[in-house]
């Protein structure tokens, strides 16, 4: 399940320490998953983790490229620390307490243990993906569900960083992005149009795209003026924080046909013809996260903008500091 490292402009866990989050949400993932496995009745088999985990049987020794662990090895010492010993009170957390119930069910089946297990996490990253252990951001209950966002996070495994529907401060001005997804390898910028099963989208250098459906045309906003801007964006950040990826951009109909003579540049065409083979090889990409992913996911994320407000129990802490400074300085 890709990691929802940003939400619109909620404020993120991953924002304030992108080193620290992915290792830690892997962590929980399998301990959740170990203790759902225990909990089933002997004469139930134990279900196969290869759907969720594929290629992190070793992750907290894999999750940084070879050149880069020495420089990061009292990172990895403090995140081994006993969780008495941490501060941040979100490191001992239980994260699926208000889901313990999911496992006592033992007449469903795997494929509906394996779906509710996944539809938890759903619930758990957006969580995550708006708030932090001081402050908060408001969600929609819209989100939890949009159909596009879920698609994402459980059709791709782990290694993949999702940035959704982001908003970017260039020079203090917000600019709202769509899907940015960002793999060991690549950062992909992704658009979809999508509409029914019968559309067929024509391209073209304008400000429009038709869409076909039966005898209707509709005219559409081309889509490569988004992508272009955030192609454009995020090798911006990459080039001032020297982040060494490609990006690519993409236009993906998964159920739809994508057709013309118009090609645009560095943009792969993804529509039902061959969405199952991109999907297939987006999916089998063995890498592990590596730091330059990280490092592209930080670039980013600090450029990000964030509306929250504080917890109520850290609003009062201030309130008690701030009345013992002033009687402090009255004396």
């Amino acid at each position: 399940m890709a990691q929802l490292i940003k939400l619109q402009d909620f404020i993120s866990r991953y924002e304030t320490d992108i080193y620290r989050y992915p290792s830690q949400y892997i962590r929980l993932k399998k301990e959740r998953w170990e203790k759902i496995n225990a909990s089933l009745d002997d004469q139930q088999p134990k279900l196969s983790d290869s759907t969720f985990f594929e290629g992190f049987e070793d992750f907290d020794q894999n999750w940084l490229e070879p050149e880069k662990k020495g420089l990061f090895g009292t990172l990895k010492r403090w995140l081994k620390k006993p969780k008495s010993s941490i501060e941040d009170v979100s490191e001992i957390e239980t994260p699926f307490q208000e889901f313990d119930q999911l496992s006592a069910d033992r007449k469903k089946t795997k494929e509906e243990i394996k779906q509710e297990f996944l539809n938890e996490l759903f619930r758990f990253q957006i969580n995550w993906a708006s708030s932090t252990i001081r402050d908060f951001s408001y969600v929609d209950k819209r989100i939890y569900e949009d159909e596009i966002l879920k698609y994402f996070l459980q059709h791709f495994p782990d290694n993949y960083l999702l940035l959704y529907k982001p908003t970017l401060l260039v020079k203090k001005a917000p600019i709202e992005l769509e899907i940015i997804l960002i793999s060991p390898v690549t950062t992909f910028c992704i658009t979809i149009i999508e509409n029914d099963d019968m559309s067929v989208f024509k391209t073209d250098r304008g400000n429009y795209w038709s869409e076909l459906i039966r005898d209707q045309e509709i005219k559409r906003i081309n889509p490569m003026l988004s992508l272009n801007r955030a192609e454009s964006l995020i090798k911006g950040y990459y080039k001032h924080y020297e982040v060494e990826m490609p990006v690519q951009k993409i236009v993906l109909s998964r159920t739809g046909y994508i057709e013309g003579e118009y090609e645009p540049s560095n943009t792969l065409l993804i529509d039902k013809r061959n969405y199952s083979e991109w999907y297939t090889k987006l999916r089998r990409l063995p890498s592990p996260i590596k730091f330059v992913q990280l490092k592209g996911a930080q670039a980013l994320l600090k450029h990000s903008q964030s509306t929250y407000v504080r917890r109520y129990e850290w609003e009062q802490d201030n309130d008690e500091i701030n009345i013992d400074e002033f009687f402090d300085e009255d004396k």
